[in-house]
C-alpha cells in the first residue's frame, strides 16, 4: 500500500451505533454492557482478563451454540445510561467507573480495571448514570490517575502494583545506597567531629532511612561511638562491638546538601580515650515523600 496522491471518497459514519460480531456461544440482552474479548468478538460485560468495554447492546441476540461471528448485534457507543452500582457516593461524580458485570459498575477496580464510563449523575450508593463514551475512549483528562493501568512485561513490580501512581510511588521509594569512603581516624573527646571526605550530595530532597557501619577497631570496653547526621543519632556502637545499624530512620536531607562536610552532615562522637577507628559507612537514602 502507498500514500494517496488524490482526493478519496472515504466512507464515514458517526460511530454512535455500530454492528459488531458476537463471540461464540453467548447470549447478550438488550440494555446491557458488553465487551470485546481477546479475539475481538463481543460478549456480555464481565470483569474478565483482556476484555475491553465496547458499549451498550441495543437488542437481544442469542448466539448460544454459534461460532465466533455467527451473529451480529447493534451496539450504542455514546450517551449516558443508568446502571446498578456496586458502591458509589456523591463524591464520585466526574470519576471514571469500572465495569463489574453486564449491568453493574463501581468506583473501585474489581480486578481487571475495565473502564466503562464517567459517573455523571449519582442516584444512590447502588445506582447511577454513566457517560459510556468516556469508557470507550478514556483520556488522561477524563480518567483519574488511579484508573491508568500500565504494562509490566518484565515483572519489575508486584502484580498488585499496576497503576501509574502506584508504580511512580514504588520507584520514588526505592532506597539508594551511598557509600562513605573508608575513614581512618577521629579525635575521641566526647564531642561531635565532622566526618571529612569528598563532596557527596543529592540533587533532590531525600531522607536517610537506614545506616550501616563497620569498624576496623572497636571503641573499647566502656566506650561508645555515636554516628550522627546533624543532631540525630543514626548508629550507636559500644564496647567491643565493631558493627552497628540504624533501620528505622527518617532524617530529612535538603537537595544539594553535602552529606559529609556541610553543617549538620555526618558527625562522629566517641567517648574520650576510645579506640574506635577505620569506619566504613553506608547510608540508604530515598527521595523525600513529603511526609
Amino acid at each position: 500500500m502507498t500514500a494517496t496522491s488524490k482526493d478519496r471518497a472515504t466512507p464515514y459514519r458517526e460511530g454512535i451505533e455500530l454492528v459488531l460480531p458476537m463471540a461464540a456461544n453467548v447470549k447478550i440482552y438488550a440494555g446491557t454492557m458488553i465487551c470485546w474479548n481477546a479475539s475481538g468478538y463481543v460478549a456480555p460485560g464481565a470483569d474478565t482478563a483482556n476484555f475491553k468495554f465496547a458499549g451498550v447492546a441495543l437488542e437481544q441476540v442469542d448466539n448460544t451454540g454459534g461460532a465466533n461471528g455467527a451473529k451480529i448485534i447493534r451496539v450504542r457507543r455514546s450517551g449516558a445510561f443508568e446502571f446498578a452500582a456496586s458502591s458509589i457516593s456523591q463524591a464520585d461524580e466526574g470519576k471514571m467507573m469500572y465495569l463489574v458485570d453486564d449491568q453493574t459498575f463501581g468506583e473501585s477496580n474489581p480486578g481487571q480495571g475495565i473502564l466503562c464510563g464517567v459517573l455523571v449523575k449519582y442516584i444512590s450508593a447502588i445506582k447511577g448514570w454513566i457517560d459510556i463514551a468516556s469508557g470507550i475512549r478514556p483520556t488522561l483528562a477524563a480518567a483519574s490517575a488511579d484508573a491508568l493501568t500500565v504494562s509490566d512485561a518484565g515483572d519489575y513490580f508486584p502484580a498488585a502494583t499496576d497503576t501509574v501512581p502506584e508504580q511512580i510511588q514504588a520507584l520514588a521509594s526505592d532506597l539508594v545506597p551511598i557509600t562513605i569512603p573508608h575513614y581512618t581516624g577521629w579525635t575521641k573527646d566526647g564531642t561531635d567531629k565532622q566526618l571529612v571526605g569528598p563532596k557527596i550530595e543529592l540533587n533532590y530532597p531525600g531522607r536517610i532511612k537506614r545506616a550501616y557501619a563497620n569498624l576496623g577497631t572497636a571503641p573499647g570496653a566502656g566506650k561508645t561511638l555515636l554516628i550522627k547526621f546533624g543532631a540525630t543519632t543514626m548508629i550507636t556502637i559500644a564496647d567491643t562491638a565493631t558493627q552497628g545499624e540504624g533501620e528505622a530512620l527518617n532524617i530529612a536531607v535538603a537537595a544539594d546538601t553535602d552529606l559529609l562536610s556541610a553543617a549538620g552532615g555526618v558527625l562522629l562522637n566517641e567517648t574520650a580515650a576510645g579506640t574506635g577507628a577505620d569506619l566504613d559507612l553506608v547510608l540508604m537514602v530515598a527521595r523525600d515523600d513529603g511526609v
